[in-house]
């Protein structure tokens, strides 16, 4: 493929994915700054990134959106976000001088496509996800038997911001040639708004076993949209001290997805690896 129409796909842990084309940044639910006593994958902060073209979020959930006021604000990028991140962006910043002009409400934009220098990119609402008891439980619990206590407070700010937040899935249609891909950044059953959508070539999800309907929505999703290639990524270390091995341990998540859809082909993303949309397309 031309390198002037090459797409390319980094992975930066949670549902954090950089996407390249045409000199192009578009990034998605930035999470650099991670709880106390984490110790992330990752060696870049969210000081390192040179900058940001388009800022795409698709939820309000901290472990997705907690670098985006600071992102915003030092790349002033196209921003498309719920209307409750950008009300809460503006109100934390006050007199900042940000550009309210590009920031985007996906409420309102919901269904209309927008283009990003050749990709047809779609905002479609979807529903939110059912967190099970034990994560919740183990967010409090965790920390003491580290011995880090003070993580305690980030986590109930976890919990209180955003938790009932829209939530919204992009589907991406890249030229040259052309390929689509419908992007999750929570698992959830309720997609009637994709109605029009009948099957992707790749279809990108997370496992994320703090919602109790994992493999059933996993597998649901899918069924449903009947992709070549379903892309996984997994949320690594971004709660530790709390994170249970579950998270981490990708061999249960293969065998029993595996199991439930025993035809399908996948892609494992791995941190800050640049993988071309072609190879991932092909896995």
């Amino acid at each position: 493929m031309n390198s002037d129409n090459a797409v390319t796909f980094q992975w930066h842990g949670a549902a954090h994915y950089h996407i390249s084309h045409k000199d192009l940044k578009i990034v998605i639910d930035p999470l650099y700054t991670r709880l106390p006593g984490d110790k992330p994958h990752l060696t870049v902060t969210k000081d390192d990134i040179d900058r940001i073209d388009y800022l795409l979020l698709t939820h309000g959930h901290l472990d997705h959106s907690w670098d985006f006021p600071y992102l915003v604000a030092r790349h002033s990028p196209e921003a498309y976000a719920p209307k409750e991140c950008l009300l809460a962006l503006q109100n934390a910043r006050p007199g900042s001088g940000l550009d309210t002009s590009k920031h985007h409400a996906l409420e309102d934009i919901k269904g209309k496509s927008f283009t990003i220098a050749g990709i047809e990119v779609t905002p479609y609402q979807i529903g939110t996800e059912e967190i099970d008891f034990w994560f919740i439980r183990s967010m409090f619990i965790r920390p003491w038997v580290h011995g880090k206590p003070w993580a305690i407070p980030a986590g109930i700010r976890w919990l209180t911001h955003h938790l009932f937040c829209n939530c919204f899935a992009y589907h991406f249609r890249f030229p040259h040639p052309a390929r689509s891909m419908l992007y999750f950044g929570n698992l959830t059953g309720q997609v009637d708004e994709l109605g029009e959508i009948e099957r992707v070539n790749v279809l990108a999800i997370p496992y994320c076993p703090a919602n109790r309907k994992w493999l059933q929505q996993s597998q649901s999703l899918i069924e449903r949209f009947r992709p070549d290639v379903t892309m996984v990524h997994h949320f690594d270390n971004f709660l530790n001290p709390y994170t249970l091995s579950k998270y981490m341990n990708l061999d249960s998540y293969r065998n029993a997805i595996h199991e439930k859809c025993p035809t399908a082909t996948f892609y494992f993303s791995r941190f800050c690896e640049k993988v071309d949309l072609a190879r991932i397309a092909g896995a």
